[in-house]
This record gives structure tokens, sequence and C-alpha cells, in this order.
């Protein structure tokens, strides 16, 4: 039997159910049902998994793993540099435009080459 997309693509994401439910705002035991057979959940929660593996069922597009990973990297990267800046600005030595995007850059390098599951940790 061969397994649905949705299936796969959390196990080439590596990605925990746990933290498919949690980004996707759906309950774990949602998400379990829409692994196994999304057929019986509602459309709008499949759709919200879907979305965070990188899946638009409704333009009928998948974006690359690679693509879902950067995407996730940079927005995981992003969030680190705000809680940077926010802890260097309250110590009045904030970081400038181009020094926020230094970081970002920084801490998506350093997300993308180390084990996929930190993508997918909690922030």
């Amino acid at each position: 039997m061969q397994m649905h997309i949705l299936k796969k693509r959390r196990a080439e994401l590596e990605i925990t159910v746990s933290s498919l439910a949690r980004i996707s705002k759906v309950p774990v035991a949602t998400v379990n049902r829409i692994l196994a057979d999304p057929g019986t959940v509602k459309f709008d929660h499949v759709a919200a998994v879907a979305r965070v593996l990188g899946v638009d069922f409704v333009n009928a597009k998948i974006k690359s793993v690679e693509r879902v990973l950067k995407d996730r990297a940079l927005a995981k990267a992003q969030y680190v540099a705000k809680v940077v800046q926010g802890t260097q600005g309250l110590e009045a030595s904030g970081v400038d435009s181009d020094g926020y995007q230094k970081i970002v850059a920084v801490a998506a390098e350093a997300l993308l080459s180390g084990k996929k599951r930190k993508l997918w940790d909690e922030d």
C-alpha cells in the first residue's frame, strides 16, 4: 500500500506529530487521524496540517522539501533574532537593521546545518 502524501511528507521533514499539531493548531488526535486516513477529518484541519507540510491542496501545489525547511528555518531565525533584539534593547544596545539581518542569516544557516528536528521544536 502506498503511503499518502501527508504521511510521506511528515517523514521527509522529520517533524513530530506533536510539533505538527502545535504549529498547525490542530489537536494531536486529529493530526494522527489525518495521517492515518485524511478522508475522515474536516478539510480545514487537513488543509492546516498540509500547509505546515508545504502542501497546498487548494492551488494543487507542493513546495519542495528544501523550500519548506528553508522557510521554517527563516521563520525560526527571525523569532530568535527578535528575542536577541528585545534582550539587547532592554540593555540599551539594540542592533540596527543590518545587524538584525545578519543575526537572522546566521541563525537560519545554523538551523539548516543541524538536525531537522530542531526546526520543529518549540520556539
